[in-house]
């Protein structure tokens, strides 16, 4: 084989593989703005979780959005309008958090649109929606009502590529809290880092496995006390594993998040779906008990079992 042959060969193929193991992510953070807790008062929060952001060097992340969920509106949307205002897309999350299958079709919508009345001057460009607890509905009937009633409404699903539980390090913390525990934030993080790497790398595989790529990513996280603590870390650790941190808008131009699975299986992420239509098997890329006995310990909220 000459050597211009052999050149171009190996361009090709390490073209074809840095296509297959792209590792790009954005950060997506859901139910802001929190409340207080012991940790961090909720504007405190919201104003760490940008100053992290800023000096971890990430330019634009997206705050999904819950406007009715604190006491004075007012205020709630002056929170949110410092994320616009440092560069970070805000999208509607509904206005109170409801679950879909809980409260039904008329007043989850209903409660869509408040929240779409109330962060209109926040949102810019494009419009993204995400359903709490990622429940778009485990009726069929009742999904496809809100798929139409957010293509009526110029949304997109705000869809993710992979779950995770960062919210349950933030109850344990302030459980732990409560109850008076020296804790050991250090612990927590490298358990924290190990779960979010650690799901996220395995929907990558999934991704590479069934669809024959890597995707750009969305991770879900939450402006939550734990989250906010160790962003800066996770964002280091991320970058030193070869992810780049991307826009979301970038990351929404992936055909992926176009796909409309004819299945319900939307809990874990829009990877587990698409796998599920394609094989029928259901994917969860961590071990929830496992992970809760860890985090306890480390809490002491719970003794180590042999």
């Amino acid at each position: 084989m000459r050597k211009t042959q052999f050149a171009t060969f190996a361009f090709i193929f390490i073209f074809s593989i840095s296509g297959v193991l792209a590792k790009e992510v954005a950060l997506t953070f859901d139910d802001a703005p929190n409340a207080s807790t012991l940790h961090f008062k909720s504007s405190h929060r919201t104003s760490e979780l940008i100053r992290k952001l800023k000096v971890s060097n990430v330019s634009s992340a997206m705050i999904f959005a819950n406007a009715c969920k604190g006491i004075n509106t007012a205020r709630t949307l002056a929170q949110l309008k410092s994320y616009r205002d440092n560069g970070h897309i805000i999208a509607n999350h509904t206005c109170s958090h409801h679950r879909l299958d809980k409260v039904g079709f008329s007043t989850f919508s209903e409660d869509a649109l408040k929240g779409d009345k109330l962060l209109k001057p926040l949102i810019e460009g494009e419009r993204f929606f995400r359903f709490p607890y990622l429940n778009e509905g485990t009726d069929p009937e009742l999904r496809n009502k809100m798929r139409d009633w957010l293509k009526r409404h110029e949304y997109r699903n705000g869809i993710i590529s992979g779950d995770n539980e960062d919210p349950t390090f933030s109850a344990k913390i302030n459980e732990a809290k409560v109850l008076g525990k020296e804790i050991n934030y250090d612990a927590v993080k490298e358990l924290f880092l190990e779960h979010i790497l650690g799901s996220l790398e395995c929907n990558d595989k999934l991704a590479i496995k069934y669809l024959g790529r890597s995707p750009k990513h969305v991770l879900l996280l939450h402006e939550a006390d734990a989250t906010v603590m160790f962003i800066d870390s996770l964002v280091d650790k991320l970058r030193s594993r070869g992810w780049k941190i991307i826009n979301p808008i970038d990351a929404y131009t992936d055909d992926l998040y176009t796909e409309t699975p004819q299945n319900t299986y939307s809990g874990f992420g829009i990877i587990s779906q698409v796998v599920f239509e394609k094989t029928g098997k259901k994917s969860v890329c961590y071990d929830y008990p496992s992970m809760l006995k860890k985090l306890n310990y480390v809490l002491g909220l719970e003794k180590k079992s042999n």
